[in-house]
C-alpha cells in the first residue's frame, strides 16, 4: 500500500493568467487568458473544456503558444469573469473588477507651468493595486509624455504640483488615461492573476 501511494501521479501545478483591456472610444473589448501548468518553469496548456469570458467562449490561439482570446465591441462591464475547467471537470472562476472613468477635468481650462492644478474624475477613487496613467502627447512638437500615478485616497481626484506641470512645454496637448488594476487570488489551488487596463476618450488641453 505504501509503495502503490508513492507511485500516485501528483498533480501538477497550474496558474492562470488574464488580461482584459477597454478602449472608451471604439468601445472595444479585449480580453486574453493563458493556463500553465508544471513547476518551476510552468508551460501554456489547454483548458480541457476551454475558457470562457463573460460566459463566452473564447477563441484558442496555438501561436506563440497556447491561449485564448476575445475581442468584442460593446458597453463597458465593471466586473469581468473567467471561467474553465480543471481536469476533474470542476468549474473554476476568477473575477475582476474595475471602476471606468466616464468624464475627467482640470480645475481650470489652461495649465500652467507655474502653478499646481487639480485633476479630477468621473468615477471611484483609485484603491489598493490600481494605478492611473496620464499619457499626454504633443503632435506640434513630437513628444509624449507619460505619468504614472498611485494614489489611494477618498476622493477621485489627483494633485498636480507644479514641476509636475512643467514637464510639459508650452502649447496644445492631448490627454487620455489608462486606469490599470491588479487582481491576484487562488482558486481551487490554482494562482490567478489578471490585469485590467480601461483606457478613456482623448480630451485638450492648453498649457502655458
Amino acid at each position: 500500500a505504501f509503495f502503490g501511494c508513492q507511485s500516485a501521479k501528483t498533480p501538477q501545478k497550474r496558474s492562470f493568467d488574464c488580461y482584459v483591456r477597454y478602449l472608451q472610444t471604439e468601445t472595444k473589448i479585449r480580453a486574453e487568458a493563458t493556463l500553465r501548468e508544471g513547476s518551476p518553469n510552468p508551460k501554456p496548456v489547454e483548458a480541457p473544456d476551454g475558457v470562457r469570458y463573460q460566459g463566452v467562449e473564447m477563441k484558442m490561439m496555438t501561436v506563440p503558444h497556447i491561449s485564448y482570446q476575445f475581442e468584442q465591441t460593446g458597453k463597458f462591464d465593471p466586473e469581468h469573469t473567467f471561467s474553465w475547467k480543471d481536469e476533474k471537470g470542476q468549474e473554476l472562476q476568477f473575477a475582476m473588477r474595475i471602476s471606468p472613468i466616464k468624464n475627467f477635468s482640470f480645475e481650470t481650462e489652461t495649465l500652467s507651468r507655474q502653478q499646481s492644478a487639480t485633476f479630477q474624475w468621473e468615477g471611484t477613487p483609485l484603491a489598493k493595486g490600481e494605478t492611473l496613467v496620464f499619457l499626454w502627447e504633443n503632435k506640434a512638437i513630437g513628444k509624449t509624455v507619460p505619468m504614472e500615478v498611485i494614489n489611494i485616497g477618498s476622493e477621485p481626484t489627483v494633485e498636480f504640483p507644479a514641476a509636475k506641470i512643467a514637464e510639459l512645454e508650452p502649447g496644445e496637448w492631448t490627454l487620455y488615461l489608462v486606469r490599470k488594476k491588479l487582481t491576484k487570488a487562488e482558486v481551487n489551488g490554482v494562482e490567478a492573476s489578471g490585469v485590467m487596463e480601461y483606457y478613456t476618450k482623448t480630451d485638450t488641453v492648453q498649457v502655458k
